[in-house]
């Protein structure tokens, strides 16, 4: 895929899932009163810290997209995109469960199901090219900690 086609692939699909997950963000006046009285752990980051993350990771996951789709279709390629493309899935999908539907145990699946879609991506990335694997590793770790604090604000509110 030329450079062009690749970049805005890369961009409209994560611009387009992440624009799905916010319209379930916390910024509605109604879901930012039910997320204020969870009990929530002392490790729960203010919700700036939040933004600015995943402002990095999906500039990193359009990066990743970008040079998966720059690389020959073979098939670690091919099963990397497919994974990318669940992660995206993700990323719309856990704010929609979690503020949208306030479904803390449903919403800890989808987390967990996007850190295996992640492993999956930089798994098959290694293979056909290696920076777009290594730019999954932030990814990686805040899905890692994003599942394990969604289960407890589950444990704590359920």
């Amino acid at each position: 895929m030329n450079r062009s086609t690749a970049a805005i692939v890369a961009s409209s699909a994560v611009l387009a899932a992440a624009l799905l997950g916010a319209q379930n963000g916390p910024q509605r006046p109604s879901t930012a009163f039910w997320y204020a009285r969870l009990r929530k752990p002392g490790y729960t980051p203010p919700g700036p810290v939040i933004g600015v993350a995943w402002g990095v990771l999906e500039s990193l996951l359009v990066a990743t997209g970008y040079r998966l789709l720059r690389q020959p279709p073979v098939p670690s390629r091919n099963k990397a995109l497919g994974a990318w493309g669940c992660t995206l899935i993700g990323l719309a999908a856990f704010p929609y469960l979690f503020f949208g539907k306030r479904r803390l145990g449903q919403s800890t699946m989808a987390s967990a199901a996007m850190l295996a879609a992640a492993a999956g991506t930089a798994l098959n990335a290694s293979h056909v090219d290696k920076p777009a694997a290594a730019m999954t590793l932030p990814l990686l770790g805040w899905v890692s900690f994003a599942t394990f604090l969604s289960g407890d604000l589950y444990r704590r509110n359920t």
